[in-house]
């Protein structure tokens, strides 16, 4: 199978394979690698019977392949039975590795589906004149949202260090399960330079979300993934100073602070419909019926009218504030739409 290298039997590997009986059903944990007469189609015709590998539904087959990714050495025979068993849902078109053209998500909004480069379309800053989408972010075939991890936020988006930070820090321990945001489809799984090892899902309302710093990928370029799947381990890789996810949100290669579509200390989303919009500093992104905005720690003006495709101006006209400088309470609600 793609992915998995063919290595000589270890003793690893012999132990691994006496693990994963504990993750198969009842039956086939009895059958173990022994042939039954059952399964055999016809004692004239020459045919195999199937063992336990081939016998496995895509669901223990994903489980199997998952662990394998653990290990260092993989048995020869071990990996042709599942190069076998997966060929058995190409052909019945339940692979969950999709490659057929017009399938992948948001085809309507994306000129192309990238496999190498990281971000390749940054066209929505070419938009001209007041352009604004409309993404729904949750619900119907769309899934509900999965927090990817509960950690604290250790760095937020914006300028640091003299560079911009496209994402949102979360700190975690290096092998804590990392999780997709909202069903999608893996575009990029690989070591990606400063990112280390990095997965990108292009979601079926057309963002995207980036996953950095891993130790470990769970996934492939093409795979179908689900809110709350796992997608990778957390680790230190690419230019980190310390295991923590460095996450991202995208929209057509565009970064978009993901503060303004998810509420980090309660894990959800902050709205289902979300109103990107150009603007001369970037992405505006606010919630469709968005009127009102509560104050929030480090919160400024210029910063409330960056995310809401307004001007400074504007927002101090709306409030009736006065002056240069104004100060902001935290929990204090203002006008950011008329």
């Amino acid at each position: 199978m793609n992915g998995i290298q063919q290595h000589a039997f270890s003793k690893a590997g012999a132990i691994f394979f006496l693990l994963l009986l504990c993750f198969v059903s009842p039956r086939m944990q009895a059958k173990a690698l022994v042939y039954f007469p059952e399964d055999t189609v016809s004692a004239h015709d020459g045919t195999l019977p199937k063992s336990l590998v081939q016998s496995m539904n895509r669901e223990q087959l994903n489980a199997l392949i998952d662990f394998l990714m653990e290990m260092d050495t993989i048995p020869t025979d071990l990996a042709k039975e599942i190069e076998i068993a997966s060929a058995k849902f190409k052909e019945s078109g339940n692979n969950p590795v999709v490659h057929a053209a017009g399938t992948v998500p948001a085809s309507d909004l994306y000129v192309s589906w990238e496999i190498n480069n990281l971000f390749p379309e940054k066209d929505m800053l070419k938009f001209k004149g007041d352009t604004s989408v409309c993404l729904t972010l949750n619900g119907g075939e769309r899934g509900e949202y999965f927090h990817p991890f509960n950690g604290p936020v250790t760095s937020s988006f914006g300028w640091r260090d003299s560079t911009q930070h496209n994402g949102i820090d979360i700190d975690l321990n290096k092998g804590d399960k990392v999780s997709a945001a909202f069903d999608g489809m893996v575009r990029i799984a690989k070591n990606g330079g400063g990112f280390g090892n990095v997965v990108i899902i292009r979601h079926y309302n057309g963002l995207e979300t980036v996953y950095a710093h891993l130790s470990k990928i769970k996934v492939k370029p093409g795979q179908v993934v689900v809110a709350g799947q796992v997608i990778g381990l957390g680790g230190s890789t690419g230019h980190s100073t310390g295991s923590h996810l460095h996450f991202e949100v995208r929209f057509k290669g565009v970064p978009i602070n993901p503060k303004y579509l998810i509420s980090f200390p309660d894990q959800k989303l902050l709205c289902n419909e979300l109103v990107i919009r150009k603007t001369k500093w970037g992405l505006a992104a606010y919630p469709k019926d968005a009127r009102f905005y509560t104050i929030e720690k480090g919160d400024t003006i210029f910063e409330i009218a960056k995310r809401f495709g307004t001007t400074t101006a504007t927002i101090k006209q709306m409030n009736g504030f006065t002056g240069g400088r104004v100060r902001l309470k935290v929990g204090q609600q203002i006008s950011v739409m008329r």
